[in-house]
């Protein structure tokens, strides 16, 4: 299994009065290495709402290790796990750059409606095909 990686460096108005990042920012972080990924093989929230399809978030998990300071360089690792219904499960590593330290760990589970919430039991032809094109690039 490898992981996509994406930069991100900690900006101002992440930081609370500690000067430590605040908790919250971890998940929004997850959501930038989640969708460069899926973007990046055309089922981003875009293409998959062009699709009549949408992917929401039924799970989630965020176990922190470390903070993160203002201005420091972050990586976030990307992957995701092989299912056979449909849903996507995503896990993410967001690491200092400058240590190497991994910050936090976590994970995003998303089932695949239509447009009125109904969930859909097989992945249509042509997403599952992008899918599996993310898999083969992840090696999952």
């Amino acid at each position: 299994m490898k992981y996509h990686e994406t930069i991100l460096r900690v900006r101002f108005h992440e930081v609370d009065a500690y000067s430590m990042v605040w908790h919250g920012h971890y998940v929004g972080w997850f959501e930038v290495g989640r969708n460069e990924l899926t973007e990046t093989f055309q089922i981003g929230p875009v293409q998959l709402k062009e699709k009549n399809l949408l992917a929401p978030v039924v799970e989630l998990t965020c176990h922190y290790k470390l903070p993160a300071a203002f201005g420091e360089l972050l990586i976030i690792q990307t992957t995701m796990e092989r299912t056979e219904v449909a849903k996507l499960i995503f896990h993410y590593r967001i690491l200092s750059q400058k240590s190497g330290s991994v910050l936090a760990t976590g994970s995003t589970t998303h089932v695949l409606t239509d447009f009125k919430g109904n969930l859909l039991y097989r992945v249509p032809p042509e997403v599952f095909e992008r899918i599996e094109e993310m898999r083969k690039y992840l090696e999952v």
